[in-house]
């Protein structure tokens, strides 16, 4: 899993899962604060279908927080107001930049996460299928 991919999964993580695998690894000592947990906006950015340029239709709440730990910068961002959750992102992505001891575990963890996230997002596909009308017919759709 490269850096790119641990920090979409401990962005989108559960807060309880985040809390779990801080435990497992612990706080270390080095620990430093760079940026406290805190919360602000994030200019949401997407492609418009018709020419496939940028659109910025507004701005959505984060929290975030940066922390160095032995010259290693862990950097974490979160939906909502949840400080607590963007520091243990932060606090995890600075552990898996090194040798951590649990740092396969860790990963596996964050790997089984991305699974279950992934068969939320289909269960709520297919339930929106089902509701889906043929409005000429009003018959519902099949796929």
């Amino acid at each position: 899993m490269t850096r790119r991919e641990w920090l979409s999964a401990l962005a989108q993580a559960r807060r309880a899962v985040l809390a779990r695998l801080v435990r497992l690894v612990g706080i270390p000592p080095s620990l430093e604060t760079v940026r406290p947990a805190s919360s602000g906006l994030l200019l949401t950015t997407v492609e418009e279908s018709v020419e496939h340029r940028a659109f910025h239709p507004g701005e959505i709440l984060v929290s975030t927080c940066e922390v160095r730990v032995d010259g290693r910068v862990g950097r974490g961002i979160v939906l909502g107001t949840a400080a607590e959750a963007a520091e243990h992102c932060a606090i995890l992505d600075a552990y898996l930049q090194g040798p951590g001891a649990r740092r396969d575990e860790v990963l596996e963890a964050l790997a089984e996460e991305n699974r279950w996230r992934l068969a939320q997002q289909q269960a709520e596909r297919e339930m929106v299928q089902a509701t889906r009308v043929r409005f000429d017919t009003m018959e519902p759709q099949r796929p």
